[in-house]
């Protein structure tokens, strides 16, 4: 039977909420008590039609003072309704019903037995119902019982003007109505008492429950801080990794570069295509080394952008000479459209080469004696400009359901995973990290046997470099026959006399040997040190033409360096070649050129030219500038 009036009372909650205005149910805490109000004043009353028909069966002369009575229990109903006006406020609606409550209770009981009244057992519930409407508050207790000794000094004020209690029926005839009275003020208290024992219970699970989720949300936030210790040390293993594979590949790309020259200027055809090979794997692992590196800096939220403005159409012509022994090695051809004049663009032209490099390298892949085309365009859209690169193959396509996991990390189709074409499944990855990381995306259709399409959509950023945290140097000296080589490269019998010369700073001998004979094909003297410190006395007294700079130096760190040489006037071009990534910090300093080791030799040598083909015109500009100074 609890149950059935616990499950009565919660479905008579929810009919009371029909009568309760929105603005009250806002609070949790207010909504009960009103719900609350609103069962009190729906059950009160009809709970006491007992007590009413008893009332008119033993008063026979039925006057206005049982009408009256009656009236008064029956005005309990309006208070629910009065509530949906606006101008009401509950916590008065709240006083003036226990208020009407008390003067009920006395005006019957002054009427029907005086003190020994039937009607005054329900004196009982005022203060219950009061503290359920208001709370237990300082104001609600002085209220209450301040409210309740007035109406009970005119109750007893009455009592001494008249002389006396009326009686309008025989005492003992109040016997079956004081029986009825009691019963019904039980059965009245009862249901208020379930009811708030309801709402103890749900408050008591929902405390349950809100432990639980604050146990639920230390364990999430010791899970999180444990996966952010994870990843940082993820980012810093594979930072350092990437430097410990880079070294060594740098010496692995840079004299397979140089040898495989040599041979091909000799006609060594044998050896030719066994360097190449060597070549070719040790790109081939660079390139997997910097997806690597490139996803942990995107997901650790450290990956920088540098916008510049380039020449577009210039740009796409680097990018398809790159492209062209990929393209040859299976035969294909590559078709670059250009759509309207391309003009200038500004962006992190680095990262862009690196996309579009890698879509063509992928069309190159999955296509055997076909056509791959690129088509390029600018367009302008809400108040931006915007360039399309559209890369398009007759390869052997993609199905349209592994559509939605090709830009997944380290996913791959099912013709790719079943290791005819090979690959990490990471490229696209990173090119669609990299075009969001932009402002862009990456789109692709294709069908099966026909081929693909990828289109890259990239807004033009405004060109400008944030300042970024230096790298700190690390490195060592080499030993007695290396420091004894450079030393006499920083002779000045070495490099006197010369038009132009190099100064080449990197604490890796094997850098300043490859730079050192690179630079001596050129016919250019290149003056090595692997201190940062040497290298300031150098820039001073050589005053060379071009510096290529390290930023992982020992004693002194490259940034530093670049810092003191702009200071002390020293404007000759200055290119970072280094394996750290910190082109922002470097290009707020005052570097001219940015590369990241290992770099392709034909790279080098051109950014190189280029440089020392500006120097001269940059002197002489500073020269007029200090004069009209």
């Amino acid at each position: 039977m609890g149950t059935t009036l616990k499950t009565s009372l919660t479905r008579f909650a929810r009919f009371a909420n029909d009568f309760i205005p929105p603005r009250l149910l806002r609070d949790r805490y207010v909504a009960q008590r009103v719900r609350m109000f609103v069962i009190a004043h729906f059950c009160g009353p009809t709970i006491a039609l007992p007590i009413c028909a008893s009332l008119y069966v033993i008063d026979t002369g039925r006057g206005w003072q049982m009408w009256t009575v009656f009236a008064m229990i029956g005005l309990f109903w309006v208070y629910p309704a009065a509530l949906k006006r606006p101008w009401v406020r509950f916590e008065h609606l709240a006083l003036l019903s226990t208020q009407h409550l008390v003067v009920t209770i006395l005006f019957a009981a002054y009427h029907y037995g005086g003190v020994s009244s039937p009607f005054l057992v329900w004196f009982l519930v005022v203060p219950l119902l009061a503290f359920f409407y208001l709370g237990s508050t300082r104001f609600t207790r002085y209220a209450i019982f301040a409210k309740i000794g007035v109406n009970v000094a005119g109750f007893y004020g009455a009592y001494l003007w008249s002389g006396s209690f009326p009686v309008h029926v025989p005492p003992s005839a109040l016997v079956i109505p004081g029986i009825v009275s009691t019963l019904s003020a039980s059965i009245y208290v009862t249901v208020l008492a379930i009811y708030y024992s309801n709402l103890v219970d749900s408050q008591s699970d929902l405390e349950k429950e809100m432990r639980r989720h604050r146990t639920t949300m230390t364990e999430l936030q010791r899970a999180k801080d444990l996966a952010e210790q994870a990843n940082s040390a993820k980012s810093e293993f594979l930072a350092r990794m990437s430097h410990e594979l880079r070294t060594p590949l740098n010496a692995v790309i840079g004299y397979s570069e140089m040898l495989l020259e040599d041979a091909e200027d000799e006609g060594r055809d044998e050896q030719t295509a066994d360097l190449r090979k060597i070549n070719s794997a040790g790109q081939h692992l660079l390139s997997l080394v910097n997806d690597v590196l490139d996803l942990s800096k995107i997901e650790a939220g450290k990956m920088e952008q540098y916008a510049e403005s380039f020449d577009l159409g210039r740009f796409v012509d680097d990018v398809a000479a790159t492209c062209e022994s990929m393209m040859a090695l299976n035969g294909n051809r590559l078709t670059v459209q250009r759509q309207g004049d391309l003009g200038d663009f500004a962006c992190d032209v680095t990262k862009l080469r690196q996309i579009v490099l890698n879509l063509l390298s992928n069309a190159a892949k999955f296509t055997s004696d076909g056509d791959v085309r690129l088509v390029v365009r600018q367009e302008s859209s809400d108040g931006r400009r915007w360039l399309e690169m559209t890369v398009q193959d007759t390869g052997i396509g993609i199905d349209a359901d592994e559509l939605d996991k090709l830009f997944e990390d380290f996913s791959q189709t099912q013709s790719v995973a079943s290791g005819a074409y090979g690959g990490t499944g990471l490229g696209l990855s990173v090119s669609r990290r990299l075009c969001r990381l932009m402002g862009g995306d990456i789109t692709v259709t294709s069908e099966p046997g026909v081929g693909s399409c990828f289109l890259v959509r990239l807004p033009e950023a405004a060109a400008g470099a944030p300042t970024t945290t230096a790298p700190t140097a690390t490195g060592s000296a080499g030993d007695t026959a290396s420091r004894a080589w450079l030393e006499r490269s920083q002779q000045p019998a070495h490099w006197s006399g010369a038009k132009q010369t190099v100064l080449v700073i990197d604490d890796d001998h094997t850098v300043l040997e490859l730079m050192d004979r690179s630079l001596a094909k050129l016919n250019l003297p290149a003056i090595l040190t692997d201190s940062g410190g040497t290298a300031l006395q150098l820039a001073r007294t050589a005053r060379p033409t071009l510096i290529v700079l390290d930023l992982i130096l020992p004693e002194v760190e490259g940034l530093s360096v670049l810092r003191q040489l702009r200071a002390e006037g020293i404007d000759c071009p200055v290119l970072v070649l280094s394996v750290v990534d910190e082109r922002n910090a470097a290009f707020e300093i005052g570097a001219d050129e940015y590369l990241i080791k290992p770099v392709d030799r034909g790279v080098l040598i051109e950014t190189v030219c280029r440089l020392l083909a500006a120097a001269p015109r940059r002197r002489a500009t500073d020269i007029v500038g200090r004069r009209r100074a």
